[in-house]
């Protein structure tokens, strides 16, 4: 791992879980270990969740109760959930 990515989180390490400085958002990891944009998403409902660290199509949310949503579906969720623009 090269010092930039060792710093840096960027789309190819989308879905492992924060734990550098996202690419994207410039934002840390919360200390729950979610993304530092998306904090602990509200509702009891989603089991992990990831913003794609700059690659929307990497970008979703998987619940303990219904099927994963991926890319533009899962942006517009969390946009609505957190009520923000988090990529327009």
């Amino acid at each position: 791992m090269s010092e930039l990515t060792a710093k840096y989180y960027g789309p190819e390490q989308a879905g492992s879980g924060q734990y550098g400085i996202c690419v994207e958002c410039k934002k840390g990891p919360t200390p729950e270990g979610h993304d530092g944009c998306l904090g602990t998403l509200p509702g009891n409902n989603i089991m992990n969740a990831c913003c794609g660290h700059g690659n929307d199509d990497q970008a979703y949310i998987q619940y303990w109760n219904k099927p994963r949503i991926a890319g533009q579906e899962a942006i517009q969720e969390i946009n609505k959930l957190l009520g923000i623009d988090l990529k327009g």
